[in-house]
């Protein structure tokens, strides 16, 4: 009996420590397997994380003694395959809303003098306070998510988010009163 199978059966028995010894035997041929279609690293961290944990919570629909690493592999695929398809409607929806704010900008005219403003105001921030206001506006990335690689719970970070805005409107605001002085 292969120890690596004995480990999966325990796994599937309800202890969850059995399954290290499995994560740690696949973990660098995943990780090299998922690195082949992704460019970032950290996209390769958190799919092979997806993947071990999507693993374990579907470990008792595994036939132990059949190759483990290609049933792990179609999961990593899926994974994928699924965050290709939410990268690809995210574009598609910023690319919309580029279109909608153009729109709006030049029909509401938005003084160019508030953008740059704003611009600087977004650039005073601190660091952690500019990157939460880039992945939630620019890049579109939802506030669970942010909040998860931040690990604050999603409510706080609605706070932070709140009390940013806040304080680019009162900052914007100041540089208004400067120039117009």
């Amino acid at each position: 009996m292969d120890q690596l199978d004995d480990c999966l059966r325990r796994a599937q028995a309800g202890d969850p420590d059995a399954y290290g010894p499995v994560v740690a035997a696949h973990q660098a041929r995943l990780r090299g397997f998922i690195a082949g279609y992704v460019p970032a690293g950290a996209w390769v961290d958190d799919l092979a994380q997806q993947t071990f944990v999507s693993a374990y919570r579907d470990l008792r629909k595994f036939m132990v003694g059949s190759d483990f690493y290609a049933w792990l592999r179609q999961i990593a695929y899926n994974h994928l395959r699924a965050e290709l398809d939410k990268t690809n409607r995210r574009a598609r929806l910023l690319d919309l809303a580029a279109a909608e704010l153009s729109r709006r900008l030049q029909r509401d005219s938005v003084p160019s003098d508030d953008v740059d403003a704003l611009r600087d105001c977004v650039g005073r921030l601190p660091e952690t306070s500019q990157q939460i206001v880039q992945r939630h506006y620019r890049d579109g990335a939802p506030l669970a998510e942010i909040a998860a690689g931040l690990g604050r719970p999603t409510n706080s970070l609605k706070v932070t988010l709140f009390r940013i805005r806040t304080q680019l409107r009162a900052c914007v605001e100041k540089k208004r009163v400067e120039l117009s002085t």
